[in-house]
């Protein structure tokens, strides 16, 4: 650079003329890279049904055919020809609808400008000396040959800062002349009245920097460029479902060392379901969400982080509200009245119920559950089978003081819920609410939508599903890290195995909602479990704190990576097996920590949790099917060593957890890479 600093001594050159790419910015994928991460943006802003190749492979086309057609070099092509014949090719034959041209017109170029910011970095020996050359008092230009219009350049200076260091910017889309054809040169010096001989071209390009700038009696100076030749050749080079498992894993590592709190590899899920949530509202038009408490406070911070990096149209952008809400508090604002009423989560959840456990549901006061106990003159603790079935439960349907108090609940809640729901102005009634939460089958989505007497529409969005209840049409749910529905596969068996895990790493620092009335905290009557709260404190913020920072690191490294969802359900798969086999001593003793926290609103066993084990997991049957299947015994095998543990912590050290793992990975590979290609077995047994 000291050959180019003595020539910019020069007093006669008062003007400089400076290149972009590989002169003043480096790019840190091959330039064609650029343009796939260009169709992944465009798809998901969109929500295109189409692979990012395909988009990749007609925007390449129709350069191709334009050139052509318009006899022009590449460089000079109208970008707003280019976009316009892109959108007819993937328009013609279905792949994006009349509806959305507008939108996609809209949104080329802002994608444009974000694929380059992700990939983009400055070249500080050329930085320094525009500034030198500009403190000196020197004009500065930008010049470049490139598909894109003057506009981008001008939002990237801004973006890297440095936009007062240009006098003015010239692209060769915009003006229709380029250095390539050494057109651009004559145009620029005569628009801005400047003698040749008073300017410099700088430049990495022989041919357009050099010899086309010295024809028209320009100076010129030709960075080395073989270095940045070489690596461009180099990113060519890879694959992207590598690209994904590496970041993936360079990410686990991370999370496994010492210094790292246990388990906040499970930010993994958490971001992947953000990510897809974000895609499936864009691709459904979703303008709003509901994120439900507790666990849907930090996805929402999660989401939120995502969506401000992600988008590329803030007035296009998605509303996202925190709701407090829980099963217990849900089934408060949906009871009907007492005649009609069935309770039937309590059905189906509970074999056995005393009159005060089901008062307590419906958040009696002490002094009126003992009223009503008195009254209907029982033992009021005391187990009863099938409890809404009994004969208790219909005397206490017809005691007078139960009767008044219940409908006095029932009416109260659904007045506070209502005015509360009003607050987030929201148009709910007519569009619908689109609720988000860590899953599992949809309880608080069906008491919502019984809660508007089943009139309005009510999506619910999770990270996993492993219940059905009764979704209808106005009850859809999409479950995006693992779905029990349409069926079981061999993802859903391993994803879901640790659900426990999700919903405590998820947890919120404020109670649990158990129903709704003016309260100091608005809307709402709140339990903050003593034990649950010393855990939050003491571990959990903490942890989603950690959490919350490898989420960021992984959207900006992911930013650049042209995967599908193929690829991520397959390293979600693998990553998951990974976790769920090797645990370390830390994590197990960890895993006590948080059993100790964990509280339930609704359950017989308020706190820690209980692992049920089949009696013949053991049985020679259930070997061989093991042995077969293992996935479907996966929710048993993460849990083994954590049992061991609490029996024989020698035994559980000694556990040999690498050769479990290793087995998944044969099974799955025989299974889905050697089996597949010579047999039928996937429809008859394997899947």
């Amino acid at each position: 650079m000291n050959q180019l600093r003595k020539k910019l001594e020069n007093p006669s050159i008062k003007v400089l003329f400076t290149d972009y790419y590989d002169t003043l910015v480096h790019r840190s994928v091959h330039p064609n890279q650029v343009l796939r991460i260009w169709s992944k943006i465009i798809i998901n802003e969109l929500g295109l049904n189409i692979s990012i190749d395909t988009l990749y492979f007609a925007f390449k086309e129709s350069v191709l055919y334009l050139v052509e057609k318009l006899n022009t070099d590449r460089n000079e092509l109208p970008y707003d020809d280019i976009k316009n014949d892109v959108f007819k090719r993937i328009n013609t034959i279905g792949l994006i609808s009349d509806e959305k041209e507008k939108d996609f017109l809209s949104y080329f170029e802002k994608a444009h400008l974000k694929a380059e910011k992700s990939v983009q970095r400055l070249n500080p020996n050329t930085l320094q000396i525009i500034k030198d050359f500009k403190a000196k008092g020197g004009k500065v230009y930008l010049l470049s040959d490139f598909y894109c219009p003057k506009s981008l350049f001008v939002n990237l200076l801004e973006h890297h800062g440095i936009s007062e260091l240009f006098d003015g910017v010239y692209s060769s889309s915009t003006v229709g002349k380029s250095k390539h054809t050494g057109t651009v040169y004559q145009h620029v010096l005569s628009e801005l009245g400047i003698d040749p001989s008073n300017a410099i071209m700088i430049g990495d390009n022989e041919r357009s920097d050099s010899k086309n700038a010295e024809k028209v009696g320009l100076h010129s100076y030709v960075l080395p460029h073989k270095k940045y030749l070489r690596q461009n050749k180099l990113n060519g080079f890879g694959d992207d479902e590598y690209n994904l498992r590496q970041i993936i894993g360079e990410t686990y590592s991370h999370c496994n060392k010492k210094v790292t709190i246990p388990y906040t590899e499970y930010v993994v899920f958490y971001h992947f379901f953000v990510e897809r949530l974000y895609r499936h509202c864009k691709k459904n038009d979703i303008k709003s969400l509901f994120f439900l408490s507790r666990e849907g406070l930090f996805i929402k911070r999660l989401f939120d982080s995502y969506l401000k990096h992600t988008e590329i149209d803030s007035a296009n952008t998605i509303r996202t509200h925190y709701l407090k809400v829980s099963r217990q508090a849900s089934l408060q604002i949906s009871l009907k009245p007492i005649e009609e009423e069935r309770f039937s989560y309590l059905t189906r959840k509970y074999k056995a119920m005393s009159v005060m456990e089901f008062l307590s549901f419906l958040n009696f006061k002490t002094v009126t559950k003992q009223t009503i106990i008195n009254a209907l003159n029982v033992d009021g603790d005391s187990l009863v089978e099938n409890f809404l079935d009994s004969e208790i439960f219909k005397n206490l349907k017809e005691e007078e003081n139960f009767r008044e108090a219940y409908e006095t609940h029932r009416l109260s809640n659904k007045s506070v819920f209502t005015e509360y729901l009003n607050s987030f102005n929201e148009d709910i009634e007519n569009d619908g609410i689109n609720v988000v939460d860590i899953g599992w089958g949809g309880t608080m989505q069906e008491a919502i939508y019984n809660f508007f007497n089943q009139k309005i529409k009510v999506n619910g969005f999770y990270l996993g599903l492993n219940l059905i209840y009764s979704p209808n049409k106005d009850t859809k749910r999409h479950g995006f890290v693992f779905s029990i529905l349409p069926y079981e596969t061999y993802s859903f068996h391993i994803l879901h195995a640790n659900t426990q895990l999700y919903e405590q790493f998820a947890g919120a620092g404020h109670g649990c909602c158990i129903e709704y009335a003016k309260s100091e905290n608005g809307y709402t009557i709140e339990h903050h479990e003593e034990n649950e709260k010393w855990l939050y404190d003491n571990f959990i913020g903490q942890h989603q704190d950690e959490m919350f920072a490898i989420h960021l690191k992984l959207t900006e490294e992911l930013e650049t990576v042209c995967y599908n969802d193929h690829m991520v359900q397959n390293t979600l798969v693998d990553f998951a097996l990974r976790v769920g086999t090797r645990q370390s001593m830390k994590k197990i003793k960890f895993l006590e920590t948080l059993t100790a926290g964990y509280y339930q609103n609704i359950s017989n066993k308020k706190t820690g949790i209980d692992y049920e084990i089949p009696k013949n997991l053991m049985s020679v049957k259930s070997m061989i099917k093991f042995i077969l299947k293992p996935e479907e015994f996966f929710r048993y095998i993460v849990k083994v060593k954590h049992r061991i543990y609490k029996s024989n912590k020698v035994a559980a050290y000694l556990f040999p957890s690498f050769l479990i793992y290793e087995y998944y990975k044969f099974n799955k590979y025989m299974r889905y890479k050697v089996l597949r290609r010579i047999s039928l077995l996937k429809y008859n047994y394997f899947r």
